[in-house]
Order: structure tokens, then C-alpha cells, then sequence
């Protein structure tokens, strides 16, 4: 085969098709028509799953002409069988090719749907992403996981930015939501079906997600990425075809969490002032645990782990070991603390949008009141 078919074979490709039969000059006509390559944009609806809360982005080839038909995925290690190398940050990732049985199988059982729209692109740029994504395929599953800088949806940009190389994408008039943060971003469009995970992820990401980037460097969210490359050009024609092609039916329904962190938070809430009233400790043990198991994730992720946007979290003020540490002096700076508390607080809400997950908002009440009411009688004792 020449070096240009070889260039389009996928790593995991097994089918050479007609490809002996063909001759060079049939080869060269072949290479030359538009759509010798079909390029796709490939969008999954979000899923239960912690790390599927936001959906999927992806890039679709086809070579009809070879028998070729691939999907293009940023992959890691399965983070589930892995979760001590994940909360290091060790969790590797890469690229991956793989079928449309392959990659569509999970989404059907879960009955997520999948579509795909056409990216329209010059022959000879379509032939150029294929070669950047075998490549990156060959390199195999190297690379840190990093869920911000190699993001799904935001991964697809890079490497189409890639295929490109002095072209550049024309994007169409940026909108308001384009100039959010990426917390605001993945804030606004989380699944609200899923609140556990969108708590957990709000309070595991750090300051690095709220940094003032351009809007093509916040492009995260698989269905804001359609939707602005739809309003893209290349070489002042459409990037992204509006025609929705279904691959996957959308069928299932979440179930509805009514026991969602907020209102754990409240429950913990209430069980703190019970336990004021009724003068019992048993919800301060209980709040003080919680605070410093948080607080020994917090710690860890803030100072020892690699993990990408946990470098300094606003979370660690709040939940930190220090206070379980110090326990036995409370009544040395758990009113200061308390008070301090109280500013934080008051910070994270004024801002447009929320620092922090509300949930861990109402437990930082809880352990002010637990802070004060420990501190109270310890200074009348002394009096």
C-alpha cells in the first residue's frame, strides 16, 4: 500500500477492503473527491455516571471507499477500578479508535442517546484530522488525565485546530454564556438529575476552572460545542452541518433524587441545632467527623496530589484537618474560626455565580454552629 493509505489506516484496522484492486490513478481521483473522507462531530447525552454527568463529544471518520469507519475518542483508565491512582492523579488517557459497534454498544443499553453532524471541510484537511488522530492513536494511553485540558468536547477543537494547522476557525459572535467561567459553564448545564455528582464535582475542582479564558478555550460541554461550531466557518464556509443524524435513540429516564446533598445538608442542619437545644453532642461528634474526612480530601488534593484543578480549592478553608487536630483547644479560636467562617461564606455567595456547591454551604452553617456552641461554655467555665 502507498504511504497515504497507510496514513489513513486506523491502528485497529484489520479491513484493507478493495484497495489492491485499485489502481494509482484511481487511487488519486479517489483521494481528490470530498467525501473520500466523511468527518463527524459526535454528541452523547449526559449519563448517571460521575465522569458521563456532562454527556460525550468525539470525532467520526468514515473511508467508504476502504471499508473504514471509525470514532475518534479521548479515553482513560477506567477511573472506577482505579480511584486511589485517580485522586492522585496517575490516571492515564489517550486516544482511541474504535468501531461504531464498539462505541455505541454502552450508550444503547443505557439508552443514552448519540447523533452526529456532518463537518464540512475541505478533502485535503478531512485526509490531514485523520492523520492526526491515528497518530495520536499510536502514542497509545500516556498521558495524565486531565479533565480540563483534555476534555472530550474540548479535545475534538484541538485536534480538529491541529488538521488545520494556518487555517483558522471563523467562530460566529460569541454570546454572553461563551464569556462564563468553566465552573460557571458546567454549573449551568450539569444534569440536575444527577445532584450527587454535580455536588462532588463542583467540590473537587479548584480555582483553575474559574480563570479568565478566551470562549474557544471553554468550549467543554458537548452540546455547546455543536452548537458553536455550527455557527463556525472555514475558509467562509459552514463548519458544522445542523442536519441532527441519529446513532443511538434517547430513551432512558433518570430517576428523580429526592434526597439530594441540599438536603442532607439541612437534615445535618437541624440535627446541630436539636442537639443545642436538647444539649446533647451527639451531631457535633457527627459534623466534626464529616468536616475532617472532607477535610482530609481537601488537604490532600490542595497540597499533595497531581490532579489537574485541585491546586487551591476554597473548600479547604472550611474543611481542613486542623480543627480535629486541635480540638483540645478550642476554646482558644473556634469563635475566631467560627467568625471566619461566617466572611467565607458570605464571599462564596456574592459572586454571580455560586464558588461553591450550596449543600457545602449549609454544612459550613452546621459546623459554625457547632464551633460556637463548643466554644461557649468553655468560656463561661473559665470566667
Amino acid at each position: 500500500m502507498s504511504l497515504l493509505i497507510s496514513s489513513l489506516m486506523p491502528v485497529c484496522a484489520q479491513t484493507q477492503a478493495s484497495a489492491d484492486t485499485i489502481t494509482p490513478e484511481q487511487q488519486q481521483l479517489l483521494w481528490q473527491q470530498e467525501d473520500f473522507v466523511k468527518a463527524y462531530l459526535v454528541v452523547a447525552e449526559p449519563g448517571g455516571a460521575l465522569y458521563s454527568i456532562f454527556g460525550h463529544a468525539c470525532l467520526h471518520l468514515v473511508c467508504e471507499a476502504y471499508n473504514l469507519d471509525y470514532f475518534f475518542t479521548y479515553e482513560s483508565e477506567d477511573a472506577a477500578k482505579k480511584v486511589w491512582q485517580f485522586v492522585k492523579g496517575d490516571l492515564k488517557m489517550g486516544m482511541a479508535a474504535v468501531t461504531a459497534e464498539e462505541y455505541l454498544s454502552d450508550y444503547k443499553v443505557e439508552g443514552r442517546g448519540v447523533v452526529e453532524y456532518e463537518i464540512n471541510l475541505p478533502i485535503d484537511i478531512k485526509r490531514e484530522l485523520w492523520r492526526v488522530l491515528d497518530n495520536h492513536v499510536m502514542e497509545g494511553m500516556y498521558l495524565p488525565y486531565d479533565f480540563e485540558a483534555r476534555g472530550c468536547a474540548y479535545a475534538c477543537t484541538k485536534m480538529l485546530d491541529e488538521a488545520l494547522r494556518d487555517t483558522q476557525i471563523e467562530f460566529g459572535e460569541w454570546q454572553d454564556a461563551n464569556y462564563r467561567t468553566r465552573r460557571e459553564m458546567c454549573y449551568d448545564k450539569g444534569h440536575r438529575d444527577y445532584p450527587w455528582n454535580m455536588m462532588f464535582i463542583m467540590a473537587l475542582v479548584g480555582t483553575e476552572v474559574d480563570k479568565k479564558l478566551a470562549p474557544k478555550d471553554k468550549l467543554i460541554i458537548p452540546t455547546e460545542l455543536a452548537e458553536v461550531w455550527q455557527k463556525a466557518k472555514v475558509n467562509g464556509e459552514q463548519l458544522l452541518s445542523t442536519e441532527t443524524i441519529e446513532l443511538a435513540p434517547s430513551i432512558s429516564t433518570p430517576s428523580k433524587t429526592y434526597f439530594t446533598p441540599n438536603l442532607a445538608a439541612i437534615v445535618l442542619l437541624l440535627l446541630v441545632v436539636t442537639g443545642w437545644l436538647t444539649k446533647t453532642p451527639y451531631a457535633d461528634w457527627l459534623i466534626l467527623t464529616i468536616a475532617t474526612l472532607v477535610g482530609v480530601l481537601m488537604t490532600y488534593l490542595v497540597l499533595i496530589s497531581s490532579l489537574p484543578c485541585t491546586g487551591w480549592n476554597w473548600l479547604i478553608i472550611p474543611f481542613n484537618i486542623l480543627p480535629a487536630i486541635a480540638w483540645k483547644w478550642r476554646k482558644y479560636w473556634a469563635l475566631p474560626y467560627a467568625g471566619i467562617l461566617v466572611v467565607w461564606m458570605i464571599a462564596m455567595i456574592a459572586p454571580m455565580h455560586r464558588l461553591v456547591d450550596p449543600s457545602m454551604l449549609i454544612l459550613t452553617s452546621a459546623w459554625v454552629i457547632v464551633l460556637v456552641k463548643n466554644a461557649l461554655p468553655l468560656q463561661k467555665s473559665n470566667k
